[in-house]
């Protein structure tokens, strides 16, 4: 399934996107490891409009329907699911789902603004960001634009970039804030040689010496 550890995670009102710069990239190596995440069912809330809005008001709903059923303690993670490239879409006609996985008692009842679906899964490469939820965006813009690629990954925007959170940020400080940002990849038959930076540099390196003759014989 897509979620991957049994770490307790509490969610509410809050929202898991905004402006900020890449600076989370620039202090160290940058990993990215490459994963298949399987279907998973969850329930969800839906906003819409840009993203910055849609989150905060899908992720308002959804801890305001936990609440009322008591039940914030069952949910180990939460996942955000972008539906629409904001390339591709309109700003008020983006899609964004706060969702959580089912679990016993969590069936959503009709009319209130929760669903339930299948999230598709499939190959992604994902990156572990430490840190404030407001460096999201600018996070998922410099990996897929930049990062990804260089691992030799080809991008499938035709499925939607997700985001699973690992903390409550309610008790969790803003520092510690643990989110996988999955960027959809087209499959590989195998895995990477490496997912460091000062690696693919190495790997360069050699390519170099070996066209130059340095490394014959």
């Amino acid at each position: 399934m897509l979620k991957r550890r049994a770490t307790r995670v509490v969610y509410g009102p809050r929202c898991p996107l905004g402006r900020s710069t890449a600076a989370g990239f620039s202090e160290g190596v940058v990993r990215v490891t490459y994963r298949y995440l399987r279907p998973l069912t969850v329930v969800y809330a839906r906003g819409t409009g840009p993203y910055q809005i849609s989150c905060r008001e899908a992720w308002g709903r959804m801890g305001g329907w936990l609440d009322q059923r008591r039940a914030r303690w069952r949910i180990k993670q939460g996942y955000g699911y972008f539906r629409d490239n904001p390339k591709l879409t309109a700003p008020d006609l983006l899609r964004y789902d706060a969702c959580v996985p089912v679990t016993f008692g969590l069936d959503p009842e009709p009319g209130i603004g929760i669903g339930r679906q299948t999230l598709p899964g499939g190959a992604y490469a994902v990156h572990t960001h430490v840190g404030s939820y407001a460096e999201i965006g600018d996070l998922f813009s410099h990996l897929h634009r930049e990062i990804v690629p260089q691992r030799g990954l080809l991008l499938d925007y035709a499925r939607p970039f997700v985001t699973i959170f690992l903390n409550d940020p309610s008790i969790t400080r803003e520092m510690h804030r643990r989110t996988e940002l999955c960027v959809p990849v087209f499959p590989v038959r195998m895995p990477l040689s490496s997912n460091d930076d000062d690696a693919v540099r190495a790997g360069d390196q050699v390519s170099r010496d070996l066209t130059s003759g340095r490394l014959a014989g």
